[in-house]
């Protein structure tokens, strides 16, 4: 529980010094760049480690009956660092997240993950970046065969089409031994196009 207060607490400071940002336009690019310092010096505990794979949809020969089905909507506050707030299966579950330190390859991110109130959802949604769509998808998590944690997640609206398949990982060597099944297309772990926060800005790359 003690834990869990801290991270909270570093989300909370992270979003209000970011909402000061917005404010001090004058001095906009200045103190983001101090920030960006700041937030370099942070030991974060969390990492995710995870590799992502383009996966077409419709071809794959699955059922999700028994898979935890999520509804996300998923909007970006900003992009340096990453922090986005979800509203999961229509406000059952709010959560903020900010990622960084990205590994060369994609692989490995600083992750730092807390609930939040709907209140708080609100209030974030409200600062969200200009520049960027509030992704929706429904993502189905399952134990795969090989008894690893796995989800699928299924774009719509503006990013309609679009399909990855998701698993996070214990180690990086657990991670760079896995061998996807054959139903993918390719593995986008390191294409920062396929990152969500691109996604947001960009739209789905065109190859």
């Amino acid at each position: 529980m003690e834990k869990e207060n801290v991270k909270k607490g570093i989300m909370i400071i992270v979003c209000v010094i970011l909402m000061i940002l917005s404010i001090w336009s004058g001095f906009k690019l200045k103190k983001q760049y101090d920030y960006k310092i700041a937030l370099a010096k942070i030991n974060l505990d969390d990492k995710e480690i995870e590799r992502k794979w383009l996966i077409d949809a419709d071809e794959i020969n699955m059922n999700f009956n028994n898979a935890e089905k999520y509804v996300i909507e998923q909007t970006y506050i900003s992009f340096s660092p990453e922090i986005r707030v979800r509203k999961i299966n229509d406000g059952q579950m709010y959560t903020c997240t900010m990622k960084s330190n990205m590994s060369s390859d994609g692989l490995i991110r600083n992750e730092l993950e807390t609930e939040i109130t709907k209140e708080e959802y609100e209030y974030l949604y409200s600062k969200r970046a200009d520049n960027a769509i509030t992704i929706h998808k429904t993502r189905y998590q399952y134990v795969n065969d090989d008894g690893v944690i796995t989800a699928i997640d299924i774009f719509a609206d503006e990013l309609q089409s679009l399909a990855y398949m998701e698993i996070e990982f214990a180690s990086e060597e657990e991670a760079k031994k896995y061998i996807e099944p054959s139903f993918v297309i390719k593995d986008v772990t390191g294409d920062e196009r396929y990152k969500n926060g691109s996604l947001a800005r960009f739209g789905i790359p065109k190859e």
